[in-house]
């Protein structure tokens, strides 16, 4: 069975390191966007623009609260993603874990509301996500069955088994008889990520993946380059540098590393630098508000207090004044 390996993040995650995330072989992602009618993640543009530089798909998700206008949800959750020029690869993803106290009735209709108001605005199919007992319990008609519209939109199934092992299949709930997506762990670690994130698999190929997506490996990251070894390069550094994998490099290089000598870079499966309509990106800033300061700006984008004071040439970390445009690095 083909699979493919990604994960999902959210504020818990701040701080990536996508390049090296990306060199552990993930190639899809799924950063949270918003909550209810009116949070939205502050780690959402930095996760989206990392991870779109790094050369993986990505998709937005929305966590949903039953008992909030389902109309309102899906306006701030489609705002906020559409506020970065850059709608992203897959398709946008409700995320359903909480009743908040609401019957199975309406749950099921609020649901739908949203999920058709963000598939008009995106022109896609959006994914649910949920797991196994939320959709049998609170998601489910006269039978026991999902809704007859359901079996529509692809399927994101949160799973999590004692010990997960490549090949494995998760149980699917009443009436659904296909996954697309498997969050098998809620404590994976990779390298990249100082903490705790979840794990997931594409079920099929890569190839499938990017059909899904309606996206192709185009773009100069694609291109071969050459790197010159130099003294302490391990094929695992030169991997991290590029945002390939290890395999993916000693594949294109079966030779020893001898210093001196050059290594062919292959292209990564990645998307283009670039926003939508084509043009460069542009580098982030943030005018300083009252009350704030370099830490809670750092925490905000998903940075380091160093960054931004190497950005915008600050020698006294504790002088910031309100109105001040800073550079986000």
């Amino acid at each position: 069975m083909a699979t493919v390996p990604g994960i999902d993040v959210s504020y818990w995650n701040a701080g990536i390191d996508w390049p090296k995330v990306r060199a552990t072989g993930q190639r899809f992602v799924f950063t949270k966007a918003s909550e209810g009618g009116t949070y939205a993640d502050p780690t959402f543009d930095d996760n989206w623009r990392g991870a779109k530089k790094a050369g993986l798909l990505r998709g937005a998700y929305h966590f949903f609260r039953c008992n909030i206008d389902p109309k309102k949800q899906a306006t701030k959750f489609i705002d906020y993603v559409q506020s970065m020029n850059d709608n992203g690869e897959l398709p946008p993803v409700l995320d359903l874990e909480t009743n908040d106290g609401q019957t199975k009735d309406k749950i099921i209709d609020r649901a739908k509301t949203w999920l058709d108001l963000v598939e008009a605005a995106f022109g896609k199919k959006p994914i649910i996500y949920s797991g196994q007992y939320f959709l049998q319990d609170y998601f489910s008609e006269v039978g026991g069955g999902p809704p007859s519209w359901a079996k529509d939109y692809p399927l994101w199934l949160a799973q999590y088994p004692n010990q997960y092992a490549p090949g494995m299949r998760p149980s699917l709930p009443r009436g659904w008889f296909k996954w697309t997506f498997w969050q098998y762990s809620d404590k994976g670690r990779i390298n990249g990520i100082n903490a705790k994130v979840d794990l997931n698999v594409f079920n099929g190929s890569l190839e499938d993946l990017y059909n899904l997506a309606s996206a192709t490996p185009v773009g100069t990251d694609t291109k071969p380059k050459k790197h010159t070894i130099a003294a302490g390069d391990t094929f695992e550094t030169v991997a991290i540098q590029y945002g390939i994998t290890v395999r993916e490099l000693v594949s294109a290089n079966p030779q020893l590393l001898k210093t001196g000598d050059q290594l062919t870079i292959p292209g990564a499966v990645a998307i283009p630098n670039e926003n939508e309509n084509g043009s460069p990106s542009t580098p982030r800033t943030h005018t300083v508000k009252p009350g704030e300061n370099l830490t809670a700006i750092a925490i905000k984008y998903g940075t380091t207090v160093a960054a931004i004071a190497s950005a915008n040439n600050i020698t006294n970390i504790n002088n910031i004044s309100v109105g001040q445009v800073l550079v986000i690095p």
